[in-house]
Parts: C-alpha cells; structure tokens; sequence
C-alpha cells in the first residue's frame, strides 16, 4: 500500500526483521514497489494462518492446489517465483521453492511488508515474482505485555494463543505458543461438486491441526548493534481436497494426506554501523523440514495405498554493506543456501505397514543457491534519487538422487530506478531483470508417479517494468502503479498420455508470456475512528503461443483482484469492519489441455467487536469480537474443482494484560 495515514501502532519498530538493508524510511523510498500491511490490520484479520493475509496484499491471489498447498501470486506470477521471509530468513523449502502458508501459524506475526518489481538485490536469486516479509511481534520499549486470543467457529474451528513480550535493560523477547484446528471447510450452496464429495456441508478431506512454539530475543549491543535470535517449531497435518471435476473411473484425483508436517527453524541476525556512514547487517539460518505424504485409493481414506517421506535440511547466510562513496552509497551483498533432500516412497500394505521384500531406497538430492550483487544509490538532487544494481545468480545440484546428472544455472540479474519526491506528491519507476531456475522437483521429482519428468526444462527469465504516481498525506494516501512482466520460457504444465492410456502431469518451457496491468492503492481517514482502504489490479495476462491451437490464457491467474474495506475504532467501546474481496474471471486447466473459465467471485467480510479498557490497569485490555467471512457464502473456484470455504463463522475473546 502506498504510505498510510498515521495510526496509533504503525509506529513501532520492526528492527532485524526485514531483508532490506535500508531502514524503514528508506525502504518506502524505493524505486520499486514496497508495501505495508499494518500491525492493526493483521490484527483484524482473526488469522489461524498466515495464508489469510493475502487478502490484505494488493495484486495478491490465493489459492489452495490439488496437493493441498495454499500459494500465493503475486502479479501473476508463478508461485514458485515468489519467497517468503520470516525475520529476514527464508520460509520457502527449497526442493520445490514454494510453502504452505496454511501450515504457518499467523500468531507470531505482527507486521507484513511486500516488495514487488525489480526485486532488490539483498532478496537473492528466485525472487522474480516478488517477495513477502513476515515480521514477528516487536515488545514496545518499556513495556511487558500477556496476550491470550481463544476463538470458536464452524466446523469445530478452534484457535488458541499465549504471547508474552517484554524488555529488560537493553534485552527485548517474545515467546507465543498457538494451536488451530478443525474439520473441514464448508461447502458453499451453489458449489458444483459432482464427485469425491461425501456431503453437503463439510468439503471432503479438509481437516487441519497446527501447533506452533515461538521465541525470539533481540539484544543491543555497546555501540548500538543488534543480534537477534528467533527459534521456530511447526508442527501439523492435514488432509488434501479431491479435485471434484475428475471422474475416478476416468482420471482418479490424488486421494492425498499429510499426516506429518513439520518444520524447525533458527535465525541468528545481525546489524550495526562502521564508522560514521557505513551500515551493515547479516543474517544465517538453519531449518529442518519434514513431511509425509499418504496416497489413498478412494475418497474414503481408510486405507494408504502409498506413502512418500521427505526429509529436508537447509542453512544458509546472508550479508550486506552500505558504503558511502561520493555524495551516494553503494550497496553489496551476497548469500548462499544450501539445502539436502531426502525421499523415499514405498508402497504399503492394507496394514499401512511396508510391503515386505521390497527395497524402498532413500534417494538424496541437493542444492547449493549462490547470489552476489552490487547496487548504488545516488541522490542527483535535493528530490530526485537514482539506483542502479546488478547481480549474478547460481543455481548448483551435486545429487540427484537416481536420476542423471545436470549442469549448474547461472544468470545475471539487473535493475534501475529513480524516485522523485515533492511536497505533496511523488513519482518513481523502476525496471530489470531477474531470473528463476527450476526447483529440484521440477527438475526430479514424480509425485508419487503423478508427474512424467522433463529433462530439457530451462530456468524462466522476466524483464521487469513499473512506474508508480502517488500522494502522501494526513488525511489521505493513494498511487497508481502500471507495470509490465515480459517472461522467456515460462514453465507451466501439460497432461500427457503414455502408451499404457495413462495421464501424467509434465513441466514444460511455454515460448514466453507476459502480464500487463496497473494497481491502485488508497488509504483514507475521513475521521479520527474511521478508516477506509482499498486495492484493485487489473491486469491483462497472454500467453506466447508456439503453435496456432495452444491456449493464449495462463491457467489460475484472475485478471482483475480488489479489496475495499471500512474500519471503525475508536481504541475502546464497539469496533466493526466491512470489507468486500473481488476476484475476476481466471481459467483452469482441464482435460485433454483444454483451460476452462472460472466464474468471477464477490465475497463480503465482517467483523464486529468491542473493546474495554479497565480504569485501574492503564494498559489491560479486554476484546470480544465476532466475524462471518464469504456471509452470502458465494461460490469461489481459484482452481477447476477445487472451490474454496463457503460460509464461516467464529466469536473469540483477546486479552491483553
């Protein structure tokens, strides 16, 4: 969003947080894109999980695919292209760059920025299509604080947090345990679920558990470097949707389960000065992941017929300096991640035991990602500031596994920008290139034989371009930001039939594709207790044919995304929001390579609370608050046979002491 009018939160300080080496003056300074969602908003979300932010991002699109995973484009662009930070570490797993942010608990999160355009250098490789930076809850200096939040809702929607933060001397931490769950996701009434589908009311195989442990110190050392330490442990399972426009006796859906999903992560992060000018920051992380995956022969899920383990390790690290030069700056970093996968599939048993007899190897797979670049910034004028970088990305897979060696990627990478500020306005714009090589899954993995692999797919590359014209002020905040994705050898998807009348899935390099569009951004606080924002991108995306009959359409991209919500609160006594979520016309990928329309979606959110505020505790509080989200339980298909919740309902109570 472009600047927000000032609220009472928006001020606190999210140091060591953010992967951006500028500071948070800085940062909304850029020539690119850089976005905020508020502590305030987040905490009006009522999220279990941090996949129900996305609403609040402009040109953000959701949606849960046929492996149960919840991603996020950004622009339209592909899922894989976009990454995930919490506290300046990574989120995405390697093996298949991409997350599941419904398994990511939303109760440490206090704050969310977005970058888009010409990444930033300090991003790294694989960024192309922008980037999401989750920052953890800060304690305000001075100040201790217990936070408890319990909410019940449909489907047995359950939701607990404990948060406690704090500092003492030149110490901040906080600790937070959560816990989510419930058994399904409701069925909207006009949903078209002609197969795999038990009921009316509860979709079939959507049940979720997440449990999260959470803590994180910040220390300020003699001359005013900080070190940060955040530890993380994720631990949850659920079931995966059948796609419902599939006939099992034609072409069988994924019957699939996770029964473990869990990650552990550490971030040890850094940063201080040199001198008078220089500034530094740096950051290593280490995280351990693991899941399993239960394949089912039908939608009654009694029995796996088939199970994938995969177990991953990652580290990484990261630094970045900024040194003056001249009458500007120029800013170099590099990082490096590693990361080892290990899998195994067997096949089971009705016992859900092994089949014994049977050798079911551990095959091990890794990726060393290495990225370097420079950027410098310059201010030609008192108004007028100009940057420009480059970078060079690699791409390294010592193991495969048992599939055939592979040559390493590499790429380069370029950006260029300038931003001119005056009193009441201001205009940037920005372009450059940025490249995305192919996952290690992409590249090896068969998806429990689902996929038929490629062994010719090439890394996308996208020349990016965006101008942005907006207005800052007290009462008021807006920009208009048209930009422009041009994309060689986009990776998509086929079906395939083999020789024994079998359907695989196969990753290709499309000829090209290209994404034009322009967002608007507003914020308005007509009265000190009323807040209104929005967002709405429309965007016209193509598809570069290499044949006169292939599809000009990219599957699951909607042309036109929009949010528009208004806010009451006054601090205490009675709160509300009403926001409605629009989702244009997309298009899903059927049989026979044929993409189909979805219909377009309009969805109305609201949100009632209120607030007290004992007189004898000056900072107690207590909230009671309820929310209908999708209240006129609205049809919406993000993917062919895969709708998403109707209508949900939950009452909670928050308690701050």
């Amino acid at each position: 969003r472009a600047q927000e009018p000032a609220t009472p939160d928006s001020a606190r300080a999210y140091q060591l947080q953010e992967v951006v080496i500028q500071g948070d003056r800085a940062a909304e300074a850029s020539p690119a894109t850089v976005q905020r969602v508020t502590p305030r908003e987040v905490a009006r979300a009522d999220a279990d999980v941090v996949a129900e932010f996305t609403r609040l991002i402009p040109a953000a699109h959701a949606l849960t695919n046929s492996r149960g995973e919840t991603l996020v484009y950004l622009r339209s662009g592909g899922e894989r292209q976009t990454a995930f930070f919490l506290d300046g570490a990574p989120l995405n797993v390697p093996w298949d760059n991409r997350v599941d942010l419904d398994l990511v608990p939303a109760g440490v999160v206090g704050a969310v920025t977005v970058a888009k355009g010409p990444a930033s250098i300090e991003y790294g490789a694989n960024v192309l299509g922008g980037v999401i930076n989750f920052a953890s809850r800060a304690p305000v200096p001075g100040e201790r604080r217990l936070e408890a939040v319990g909410r019940f809702g449909t489907q047995a929607n359950v939701f607990g947090s404990l948060l406690y933060s704090g500092t003492a001397g030149r110490l901040g931490y906080t600790a937070q345990v959560g816990y989510a769950r419930h058994d399904g996701f409701p069925v909207a009434g006009g949903a078209d679920l002609p197969f795999s589908q038990a009921g009316d009311d509860v979709r079939t195989n959507t049940d979720a558990r997440v449990a999260n442990v959470y803590a994180r110190g910040v220390y300020t050392l003699g001359g005013g470097t900080l070190v940060g330490l955040t530890l993380l442990h994720v631990d949850a399972e659920e079931g995966v949707a059948p796609e419902a426009h599939l006939d099992p006796a034609l072409d069988p859906p994924r019957y699939w389960r996770y029964p473990l999903w869990r990650t552990t992560m550490a971030v040890l992060n850094a940063e201080g000065t040199l001198g008078t000018e220089d500034t530094w920051k740096a950051a290593a992380w280490a995280g351990v992941f693991r899941q399993h995956i239960a394949s089912y022969p039908s939608d009654a899920y009694d029995r796996p017929e088939a199970r994938q383990e995969d177990d991953d390790r990652t580290g990484g690290a990261r630094f970045t300096l900024r040194h003056a030069l001249g009458t500007g700056a120029v800013r170099m970093t590099a990082s490096a991640l590693t990361s080892t996968h290990d899998q195994r599939d067997l096949d089971l048993e009705e016992t859900g035991e092994p089949v014994p007899g049977e050798d079911f190897p551990t095959l091990r797979y890794r990726q060393h990602l290495l990225s370097v670049g420079a950027a410098y910034e310059i201010p030609l004028t008192a108004t007028l500031r100009v940057e420009a970088g480059a970078g060079l990305d690699a791409s390294l897979m010592p193991l495969t596994g048992d599939k055939p060696e592979r040559d390493p990627f590499a790429d380069y990478n370029l950006s260029l920008g300038a931003r001119y500020e005056a009193p009441a306005w201001f205009a940037r714009a920005a372009a450059g290139r940025k490249t995305r090589f192919p996952t290690m899954r992409e590249l090896f993995g068969e998806a429990l034989r689902r996929f038929l692999l490629n062994p010719n797919l090439e890394p996308e590359s996208s020349w990016l371009f965006e101008a942005g014209f907006g207005t800052s002020g007290a009462r008021f905040s807006g920009e208009v930001i048209p930009f422009a994705t041009f994309t060689a050898n986009t990776i998509d998807q086929r079906n395939v039939t083999d020789s024994t009348g079998t359907t695989r899935r196969q990753r290709i390099n499309l000829r090209g594709s290209r994404v034009v569009g322009v967002e608007f951004v507003g914020a308005a606080r007509p009265l000190r207790a009323v807040e209104v924002t929005g967002h709405l991108t429309v965007m016209d995306l193509r598809r570069l044919r290499d044949a006169a009959d292939d599809p000009e359409r990219l599957a699951e991209r909607p042309g036109v995304l929009g949010r528009l919500a208004a806010a009451y609160d006054a601090g205490r006594g009675p709160a509300a929001l009403l926001e409605v979520v629009y989702t244009g016309r997309a298009y899903s990928l059927g049989n026979g390579n044929a993409l189909v329309p979805l219909n377009p979606s309009l969805v109305l959110n609201a949100r009632a609370a209120y607030r007290l505020r004992p007189s004898r505790m000056r900072e107690a509080s207590v909230e009671v608050f309820a929310r209908v989200d999708n209240a006129t339980d609205a049809v919406v298909t993000p993917q062919l046979g895969l709708p998403a919740p109707g209508r949900t309902a939950h009452v909670g109570v928050k308690v701050g002491l």
